[in-house]
């Protein structure tokens, strides 16, 4: 049985279905939710059946820019609710594949962990003496990720070709064109699938710095890099640097530092402890 196979299952679609009963969104264009509610069956068996023969394709997606907090905007893909259960269905099979090739040490968007469990790791870093931490922040990674070198990530992760092709059509639907000869780069925001592979590509980056026997908490595209010394995390900063740039992707220098351990370091929202010899902490 396929990857698509799977998805396209009764059981996947109910479950899948149900993560989806407060979204507002249309089934496609021209049927509203409620329109596809008076006759739920008959669009999820096509659904279903045209993702197990291939002949699923996308809808047009709509985007529009958002603000950020920092006075810049990222555009947002607003896609059908056809296109998001399918999407949702695709990721309950991927999530199993994706869950035995992550690395330990990242947390976000993967089910059973949470953000308490990565500050529990970066407490048990800090505890073992890693006192100077890289605090990084990649520059629009969710906007400047490479396709051609995501989609090789995918499809060294997923040996199915039918499922690597729907998810080369979501980000080629999912993504403004740039123009003919500026290459394809972009996560969808407002994908289901999105976060799934912001992990797939940052993998590669986590097991180089495994590899380096540099430790790292990561949370998406959030994380910390610690050392033991303040110059071993200035060579870590540069290597990090050097990593993301052979990846396509760059550092935000302007929110990345090195730094001292402690409440003037902040990782999902909450302060660093500060390390003091005897693992005593204040």
């Amino acid at each position: 049985m396929t990857l698509l196979d799977k998805a396209a299952s009764a059981k996947v679609l109910n479950r899948s279905w149900k993560k989806l009963s407060t979204d507002k969104a249309i089934w496609q264009p021209g049927i509203s939710r409620w329109e596809m509610e008076k006759n739920i069956v008959y669009h999820i068996t096509q659904l279903s059946h045209d993702i197990k023969n291939g002949t699923y394709r996308p809808d047009p997606v709509r985007f529009f820019p958002v603000n950020k907090g920092d006075g810049k905007s990222r555009i947002i893909s607003a896609y059908t609710l056809r296109d998001k259960l399918a999407q949702r269905a695709l990721l309950t099979v991927l999530e199993p594949i994706g869950e035995s090739y992550f690395h330990h040490d990242s947390f976000g968007y993967r089910p059973g962990r949470s953000i308490d469990m990565a500050l529990s790791r970066v407490r048990e870093y800090i505890k073992c003496g890693m006192k100077w931490v890289v605090d990084a922040d990649i520059k629009s990674y969710f906007d400047t990720i490479p396709h051609r070198p995501l989609v090789k990530a995918v499809k060294s992760l997923i040996k199915d070709r039918g499922a690597v092709q729907l998810i080369q059509r979501w980000l080629d639907t999912g993504t403004v064109k740039r123009g003919f000869v500026a290459s394809s780069k972009g996560i969808p925001s407002g994908a289901v699938i999105s976060p799934f592979l912001c992990n797939v590509y940052l993998t590669k980056w986590d097991q180089e710095m495994a590899r380096k026997n540099l430790p790292f908490v990561r949370f998406a595209d959030d994380f910390l890099v610690f050392a033991q010394t303040r110059q071993s995390a200035e060579n870590a900063y540069h290597y990090v640097e050097q990593q993301l740039n052979r990846m396509g992707l760059a550092l935000n220098t302007e929110k990345t530092k090195v730094a001292s351990c402690g409440p003037n370091v902040r990782f999902l929202g909450k302060k660093l402890p500060r390390f003091i010899p005897g693992n005593q902490w204040r």
